[in-house]
């Protein structure tokens, strides 16, 4: 199977099929799911697609095969249930259609990239059957063929992440930091959202641009480097935004000019198709996104509960290393790195040179499958427990996964129907109606006329 060169084009024959499969795919199935990357694995894309698609109950064969092997990477006994896991799938075929979603992301100047593809980033299959299904791209200026080639090697790499609620304090070692990692050659990764993630992405730009000339929206002086033979060489990226939608629409929207300067030079990736929304769960589930094609992953700060400290947990079930960068002991912003510091093999990191240190000593298992001990990497890793006392308790606190899916798909103002928030939580309506009654009792639904949304109130923790 011969894959074209540049992976915003359509291919041929065979290859445009796959890649409408695996968009499709990607659509049907929620980040994360380790049962549906088993089924993949197990089966090939095309015929998951198939009985995904269909109405037929699967084999004993095949249920007892999927069992073991959900079992041995650690899954639950309803986690690795292939009736219930094609029951939740099922609810999506009606918005799978992947030659639209491959229309959609070409026009914006991206693509598609399969794990069947050589170019696939192949340290994403350190998260076993967690790994995405596809990698969405898209680059907003330049030369977009260069597409995925403008990502560099796993070991140049390096995640800088952290609290949306970042203090000045945080800016200044962002800033520090991340304009060292690029003049040293390192492309920083993040999330595009608000406090560090923002600030790292635009340290990143600006040593960019004092480097090569370049301005957001112009190409690279003295364009690309030639490679061998006088091939056409793409300029490495010197930071790549992983978000938790898709990349038709840039969120939040508070950061789209950052978000479309980081596109000139840069790299957008997500594994959710055009359309997808950025829910709380493809929040989390992106973090291991970011863990897992970094070869180091390093907190500026977070409090005690954050979701940079659910990136660092990730890197850490991946066996790569972790830094945190130490505050003031009076500043709640910067309890979370101290928490990573005395619980976790987390390094203290206060400058680049500690970063390029860590990343020099890492091992050679990146990319090769190895670096993860269970299917689903850092997503089944066990969180550390809350001490009594501790942060006030988010709302999800407590529920189970189907349950916070519910919850994630309920509209915050108007009301929805049951077979809509079905298709949006990607749950049958068999789990919906009575999740939707927990949810309610616990008061974070409210109900009127057979419709349900968010009860005033149960906003979730941050």
């Amino acid at each position: 199977m011969t894959f074209p060169e540049d992976t915003c084009a359509a291919g041929t024959g065979d290859v445009e099929q796959l890649l409408r499969r695996r968009a499709e795919l990607s659509r049907l199935v929620e980040p994360g799911d380790a049962l549906a990357g088993l089924l993949i694995g197990h089966l090939g894309a095309e015929d998951a697609h198939r009985l995904i698609q269909s109405d037929s109950r699967p084999g004993a064969r095949l249920r007892t095969e999927l069992a073991v092997q959900g079992e041995a990477a650690g899954l639950g006994r309803r986690q690795r249930d292939l009736a219930e896991g094609l029951a939740r799938w099922r609810t999506r075929r009606g918005q799978a259609d992947g030659a639209r979603d491959l229309g959609t992301i070409r026009r914006a100047g991206g693509g598609l990239v399969v794990p069947e593809d050589p170019r696939w980033p192949r340290e994403l299959d350190d998260l076993g059957g967690a790994a995405p299904v596809a990698l969405w791209h898209r680059s907003t200026g330049g030369d977009r063929a260069e597409g995925l080639a403008r990502l560099p090697h796993v070991a140049r790499r390096a995640a800088v992440v952290g609290s949306r609620e970042v203090t000045d304090y945080g800016l200044r070692v962002t800033a520090e930091l991340v304009e060292d990692l690029v003049g040293h050659g390192v492309c920083v990764v993040s999330g595009g959202a608000y406090g560090v993630d923002a600030a790292a992405h635009r340290a990143a730009l600006r040593r960019h641009e004092a480097m090569t000339g370049s301005r957001p929206g112009a190409p690279a002086a003295g364009g690309a480097a030639a490679g061998a033979g006088g091939a056409r060489q793409p300029r490495p990226a010197p930071t790549v935004a992983v978000l938790a939608g898709g990349l038709d629409r840039f969120y939040p929207a508070g950061n789209e000019p950052l978000l479309r300067s980081l596109g000139d030079s840069g790299l957008l990736l997500s594994e959710m198709p055009p359309g997808g929304s950025p829910t709380r769960h493809r929040f989390l589930q992106r973090n291991r996104l970011i863990a897992a094609l970094t070869a180091v992953t390093v907190v500026v700060e977070a409090r005690w509960r954050s979701g940079a400290q659910n990136t660092a947990h990730h890197a850490l079930a991946l066996g790569r290393p972790v830094g945190a960068v130490p505050g003031s002991v009076h500043s709640p912003s910067s309890a979370g790195c101290h928490r990573l510091l005395r619980e976790t093999p987390a390094e203290l990191v206060t400058d680049a040179a500690d970063v390029v240190e860590l990343i020099a000593g890492l091992s050679g298992a990146l990319g090769t499958g190895e670096a993860g001990s269970s299917v689903g990497g850092g997503v089944q890793t066990e969180q550390l427990p809350l001490p009594s006392g501790g942060a006030r308790p988010d709302v999800v606190d407590g529920l189970s996964q189907a349950d916070r899916l519910l919850f994630d798909a309920l509209p915050l103002r108007r009301l929805s129907a049951p077979g809509k928030v079905s298709e949006v939580a990607g749950l049958p309506m068999s789990q919906v109606l009575a999740g939707l009654t927990r949810l309610q009792r616990r008061g974070l639904a409210r109900e009127s006329g057979g419709h349900w949304g968010r009860s005033l109130g149960s906003q979730p923790g941050g």
